[in-house]
């Protein structure tokens, strides 16, 4: 991580930029927070058609639960390079749509 910070200032400074944040030190891991601080964390509960290589359905919904759906990050199966609060909440609107009607249907218990 030092190596990626002294790098990039080296090539801003290269390029005739500024820099105007300190150097992260050590004891602050230079620049690497907690999880959940300052990125989004996705994935770990992969989406995907075969339950033999996914832990839910289109649908969010786990194979080996039916009554386990997740509406969060966690179904994503890599991280895109853009904030994904948009398709997060894309999801979590589709899937509740998809539960109020299995439960209509009575499929859900």
């Amino acid at each position: 991580m030092k190596h990626m910070q002294e790098t990039f200032r080296a090539l801003i400074a290269e390029m005739g930029g500024e820099v105007f944040s300190p150097m992260p030190t050590a004891e602050r891991g230079y620049g690497i927070a907690a999880g959940g601080t300052i990125i989004h964390e996705l994935g770990g509960m992969r989406m995907g058609e075969d339950p033999k290589t996914s832990v839910l359905n289109r649908w969010c919904q786990a194979y080996d639960c039916k009554n386990l759906f997740v509406a969060d990050g966690g179904p994503f199966v890599s991280q895109a390079d853009k904030n994904p609060t948009w398709t997060i909440l894309a999801l979590s609107l589709r899937t509740s749509e998809y539960i109020a009607d299995q439960m209509k249907k009575g499929a859900l218990g």
